[in-house]
């Protein structure tokens, strides 16, 4: 196995996958494997984009010997946008995991799918520049590739998408900035809300992480919300529906990428889900300062009154009929959202199933059988999965013919994104007439049958 002679300064705010594209081109390595065999603990390995991946013993001493592993990890990849607001224990096995124990990240936090804003690793055409004054070369900044981050907060520019996937691929390269990034004129938001927003979570990203410290975020927002018109006096009710709509107008006006969902929301909430940007939403939108969020500073007894606060329901009777009542309207934007692929980060339309409902709105085993309006509500999204497939289909060809502007497309570009397969498809043909026009629905049929 070679062995790491050198590596090169590792620039501020640098990724770890930015640095290892300079090592290659620094090294003269003639191709991907050449460097990925140099750094990697064996070639089927792929660096991470996000993290620092598997290194070989010889690579992982080196590194060592240069950085305090900690430090590399909290100040060079993505840690603190995944670990910032999970339980103490949690962040502290995933520290030692990124960086002496290799596991796939996925395993010791969420990593959610990706928007189409975030497919890309992006640059701004500032910080290009000034790279190449100041170091010779452009790299890969971290806090460019903060999900939901579309400005530079240094230039207040707008972000670029290069064509470099984010997404750490099987078919794996090493894509240099210097020689990816198309540099274009900088864009500037006209949305001061938009930039406050992005400098916000920015500043959450750079905070110092407390590795001492367990308070739950659910406390920390359940303390700050109590100070507004979102919950009773009392604390022991939250009105998250008029939260989630008011918070979701919000920033539909500022213009950001990824809005936060009443499900992300109430996940949030009830310490279930620690989402990076669904908690910076929140915090944003409650005016909390970066210290009131990053820093909190509440007692036990105010940590054990939002805990209480979740187990109201199991100690006092329910009202059936009030409860069907709320639930309702959630149910139905829901299940709407799911139907037509609002709530996929694709935008492919999903069958509004029972299971899927209950792990989204965090419900009771059965519940929805002894609410009546919500009971109905699931009765009119009822379909097979057949017909489920059916508006796949089209929704895949409708998407298509967009994206590819008049020029052809094949059954096998269909299938991959509707995931739709060939051997269910005498099932499927007869349900595209109910959702299309009789003209679309001839049209699918001869792509299905490479006319």
């Amino acid at each position: 196995m070679p062995v790491i002679a050198y590596l090169p300064e590792i620039y501020p705010d640098e990724l770890v996958y930015s640095w290892f594209c300079r090592y290659y081109i620094h090294t003269g390595c003639i191709t991907n494997a050449m460097a990925f065999q140099e750094i990697l603990y064996n070639r089927c390995n792929n660096p991470s984009k996000e993290f620092i991946g598997h290194l070989n013993p010889d690579a992982a001493k080196l590194i060592q010997r240069l950085f305090v592993m900690d430090d590399l990890i909290t100040k060079h990849t993505m840690y603190p946008q995944y670990a910032r607001f999970i339980p103490l224990q949690q962040k502290k096995n995933a520290l030692y995991h990124i960086g002496y124990n290799f596991c796939d990240a996925h395993h010791l936090f969420a990593i959610l799918p990706r928007t189409q804003a975030d497919s890309q690793l992006k640059h701004c055409p500032l910080c290009v520049k000034e790279d190449r004054k100041n170091h010779g070369e452009a790299y890969w900044h971290r806090k460019h590739q903060i999900r939901n981050m579309s400005i530079c907060t240094k230039h207040k520019c707008l972000l670029v998408n290069s064509d470099v996937t984010a997404k750490s691929e099987q078919s794996f390269t090493l894509n240099p900035a210097e020689i990816t990034v198309i540099l274009k004129e900088p864009q500037y938001s006209k949305n001061t809300l938009q930039v406050a927003f992005c400098e916000y979570m920015a500043a959450v990203f750079d905070a110092p992480i407390n590795l001492d410290s367990d308070i739950p975020i659910s406390a920390v927002l359940y303390h700050a919300m109590r100070k507004t018109k979102y919950m009773k006096q009392s604390g022991k009710s939250r009105y998250t529906k008029r939260f989630v709509d008011d918070m979701q107008i919000y920033y539909n006006n500022i213009g950001i990428g990824s809005i936060a969902s009443m499900s992300q929301v109430q996940r949030v909430l009830l310490q279930d889900r620690f989402d990076f940007s669904v908690i910076c939403q929140i915090a944003f939108f409650l005016n909390m300062t970066i210290d009131e969020l990053t820093t909190p500073d509440l007692t036990n007894r105010q940590i054990n009154q939002e805990q209480r606060s979740h187990y109201i329901k199991n100690r006092e009777p329910i009202d059936l009929s009030e409860y069907d009542e709320k639930i309702a309207p959630i149910l139905e934007k829901l299940a709407h959202d799911i139907y037509i692929g609002a709530a996929s980060e694709t935008g492919r339309p999903e069958r509004v199933s029972e299971k899927l409902i209950y792990r989204e709105l965090n419900l009771p085993g059965h519940r929805l059988e002894i609410l009546p309006k919500c009971k109905a509500i699931m009765n009119n999204y009822n379909e097979s999965y057949e017909e489920c497939w059916a508006r796949r289909l089209i929704w895949a060809f409708d998407k298509l013919t967009t994206e590819e502007n008049g020029a052809p497309f094949y059954w096998s570009d269909m299938r991959k994104i509707s995931g739709v397969k060939k051997k269910n498809i005498d099932k499927v043909i007869p349900y595209l007439p109910k959702h299309t026009d009789r003209k679309t629905a001839d049209a699918i049929i001869k792509i299905i049958q490479g006319k």
